[in-house]
């Protein structure tokens, strides 16, 4: 009855190292999908529009881009 007792103990304390030990395992880096923030620097203008925009980010590349004025009338690359 002993030699059960200590077992299980020794049993449920490997199991509790375990569960406390992995919790950084499981986190990971959340990465933007979609637009890219990061990648809004060129200034839309006149003579800098969509056009140019997506052409300057498939050189980068990225699938698209166009300027978006929710980021200050930028030209923002999606992938």
């Amino acid at each position: 009855m002993g030699n059960t007792n200590t077992s299980m103990t020794f049993l449920l304390l490997i199991i509790i190292s375990a569960s406390f030990s992995s919790y950084n395992i499981l986190a990971s880096e959340i990465k933007p999908s979609g637009r890219i923030d990061d990648m809004c620097k060129n200034t839309c203008s006149p003579t800098y529009g969509d056009g140019k925009c997506a052409a300057d980010c498939r050189k980068a590349g990225f699938t698209s881009g166009r300027c978006a004025t929710s980021f200050g009338n930028k030209c923002c690359c999606t992938k």
